[in-house]
């Protein structure tokens, strides 16, 4: 009797969706964020600006990607994004943040983990959201900036 238990118990988890409240199918997939802007500041710095624009359960912020040549959507999947607190998403948010008419607007400096924006250098910019499970959605647009003295 007792080796049985384990298996009943699993089988009414599945069956009652012990667990989890999210369908597998949401768990897997964000939708892709639109409208990233990216300003060059004096002083080599970037003014990233962008909305939040997802509400799905496992939505944990959003990836900011950076690179000196374009950034295909299959170099997005791969590649490592900016880290300001040692981890990501690089900016952190949730569901409840979700506000598609406010701006949010984050100053990037020399001490990023990426690229110091030196001056005259064109720097490619794209943002994805990221889940508490590890999922990237597909990049948003693509904008550019060169770097100012």
């Amino acid at each position: 009797m007792l080796k049985v238990f384990p298996v009943i118990v699993a089988l009414l988890c599945v069956s009652l969706g012990c667990g989890t409240d999210i369908p597998f199918d949401q768990e897997l997939y964000l939708r892709r964020p639109t409208g990233l802007q990216v300003t060059a500041l004096a002083g080599q710095q970037m003014r990233v600006e962008y909305a939040v624009q997802n509400q799905e359960a496992t939505f944990d912020g959003y990836n900011l990607l950076i690179a000196r040549v374009s950034i295909g959507d299959g170099e997005a999947q791969t590649m490592e994004p900016l880290t300001i607190n040692g981890s990501t998403p690089t900016f952190l948010h949730n569901k409840s943040q979700y506000d598609v008419n406010t701006l949010r607007s984050v100053t990037l400096s020399r001490f990023t983990n990426v690229l110091p924006f030196e001056v005259g250098t064109t720097y490619f910019f794209r943002l994805q959201a990221h889940s508490r499970k590890g999922i990237r959605s597909e990049a948003s647009n693509e904008v550019s900036a060169v770097g100012l003295p």
